[in-house]
């Protein structure tokens, strides 16, 4: 089960996730279902369309099926998704 100690181990393709802080101030409230993920890119899908956001200048919040929202850097996300499991992070 995919929880706030454990998200960086699990797929975010599926979750809803909105963009909270951003050095971009145009990517800031950006929300909806993450449909793709690469090394340095997560794909949203809004209701106006396919919006690319880049990992390294953004904070997300993301809905856990829980209900539990979490709120991430993009900074540490930025690394392939299927090498993220062999990452160590610290306890937040």
């Amino acid at each position: 089960m995919i929880t706030s100690m454990n998200i960086f181990y699990h797929e975010l393709i599926g979750l809803y996730c909105e963009v909270v802080k951003s050095s971009n101030d145009f990517l800031i409230g950006i929300s909806g279902k993450i449909i793709d993920e690469t090394k340095k890119t997560i794909s949203i899908e809004t209701d106006n369309g396919i919006k690319m956001i880049p990992k390294n200048v953004s904070i997300f919040h993301f809905l856990l099926p829980n209900e539990e929202w979490v709120e991430i850097d993009g900074k540490i996300l930025v690394n392939r998704p299927e090498d993220r499991i062999k990452k160590r992070y610290k306890k937040l």
